[in-house]
């Protein structure tokens, strides 16, 4: 059975995440739809390799889907899907892959961004992308508690309660911050996440900035309570977005961030 590679993109805002909830309202839903009104096919089997939360935009997000038969005209495929989906909904890009292909176990690094806004108003152009917060007083203070979450650690202090993983241990690749006058763009790299870890980790950082925190006086404390009732709060999540998966080698993250937004990118 013939095996696709959908590159997709999408703004979270308005829907409950990827994955399928049963009022059909994720991204999933409205994507495995219009696969079968195209394909005429019931119940495609598909699988993304991020299951981002409602609300988490994605500039780059990777569906295999398995077909019936080859498709001859895969352009003239990207067209009639892109027609049939909803405008927040976009296809990049369809190839025929490996038939076992999986982009969940094959991925070897994702590449996250949450956005910061700090100005005095709220920009109408891309207020739904960022989490306005008062100016940092910090931002050296930031960039260091942000370093301290690289490498391999426990992460429970930034994992979701209701997680049902079997390890919250996981890798951090590498991190990076690049302040814009208003704009905080916060890089994460790392082998693979927890529910909710990366908005964690940015409203933690937030509240470490406005001396909330009392269990711990910075991110490398907390990190090593694995405690999540000892870290700050869950930052929105509309500031997060999905910009990258590695699946061959892991692209540097510096490489990931100058090329980044991949059309999806806001003018200031």
């Amino acid at each position: 059975m013939p095996r696709l590679c959908f590159e997709i993109a999408y703004n979270g805002f308005g829907f409950s995440g990827w994955q399928s909830q049963p009022d059909g309202t994720a991204i999933q839903d409205h994507f495995r739809k219009v696969l079968e009104i195209a394909l005429r096919i019931k119940d495609p089997w598909l699988v993304a390799a991020s299951r981002t939360d409602a609300g988490v935009h994605a500039e780059m997000q990777v569906v295999a889907v398995d077909i019936s038969e080859p498709i001859p005209d895969l352009l003239k495929l990207q067209r009639s899907l892109n027609a049939l989906l909803p405008s927040s909904i976009g296809i990049r890009s369809i190839v025929v892959t490996a038939p076992d292909f999986h982009p969940v176990y094959q991925a070897v690094a994702k590449v996250y961004r949450y956005r910061l806004w700090t100005g005095s108003w709220d920009n109408p152009f891309f207020a739904q992308y960022v989490w306005r917060i008062r100016k940092p007083r910090d931002t050296s203070a930031l960039l260091r508690n942000l370093r301290g979450v690289c490498g391999t650690h426990d992460f429970s202090s930034f994992c979701a309660a209701d997680s049902s993983a079997k390890t919250r241990v996981r890798t951090i690749l590498d991190v990076q911050m690049v302040v814009s006058d208003d704009l905080i763009d916060i890089w994460i790299q790392g082998s693979g996440f927890l529910k909710q870890m990366i908005r964690n980790i940015a409203g933690t950082l937030v509240d470490l900035d406005l001396e909330r925190l009392t269990a711990a006086p910075d991110m490398v404390g907390i990190l090593s309570l694995r405690d999540r009732t000892m870290a700050g709060r869950t930052a929105p999540a509309q500031g997060l977005s999905l910009v990258h998966i590695d699946f061959a080698q892991v692209t540097p993250l510096k490489e990931v961030a100058l090329q980044a937004d991949r059309g999806f990118k806001v003018a200031l």
